[in-house]
């Protein structure tokens, strides 16, 4: 009979144990679906993507962003932060007076002539598939705060 109680309590035990680690997991980690297709090639649309919450995005990440101005969640890449220098001129993207290369994006695609510096705590953010893609061309600079997190890759 004690036994049989020792072996229920280990359970129990370990059952809970289980859910806290996955409440501990579920703070860090998020899962994600890929809406759309502003981010082909390198996200399809229903892709499950692995989302690490609360890291502060660096140019060339993949973000989550609750996007205020759109009221909705978006996935966009970094391509600037805050204290950049932009200068998009002559069909190329130059970060801080570097050509910034992107063998990421789908197609290549018109640029409008531009030039500006990213306020601190935002970032700029452009999709892969940028003759599909809503983003800070469209609805500007990204608020830090409005990024959950970034992408990991396998």
């Amino acid at each position: 009979m004690k036994m049989k109680m020792k072996r229920k309590h280990a359970v129990v035990i370990n059952i809970g144990l289980a859910i806290l680690a996955a409440l501990w997991l579920s703070h860090y980690y998020r899962l994600a679906v890929v809406s759309g297709k502003s981010m082909e090639p390198a996200l399809s649309q229903g892709d499950l993507v692995v989302v690490r919450m609360g890291v502060l995005p660096q140019r060339g990440d993949i973000a989550v962003i609750d996007s205020e101005v759109l009221h909705k969640r978006i996935i966009k890449r970094v391509v600037a932060v805050g204290g950049d220098m932009v200068i998009v001129s002559d069909g190329e993207l130059r970060i801080n007076g570097e050509i910034l290369e992107e063998e990421y994006i789908k197609e290549p695609y018109e640029h409008i002539c531009d030039f500006f510096l990213v306020p601190p705590q935002c970032v700029y953010v452009l999709g892969d598939n940028r003759n599909f893609s809503r983003d800070s061309r469209m609805i500007g600079f990204i608020p830090i705060e409005e990024v959950t997190g970034v992408l990991i890759y396998p």
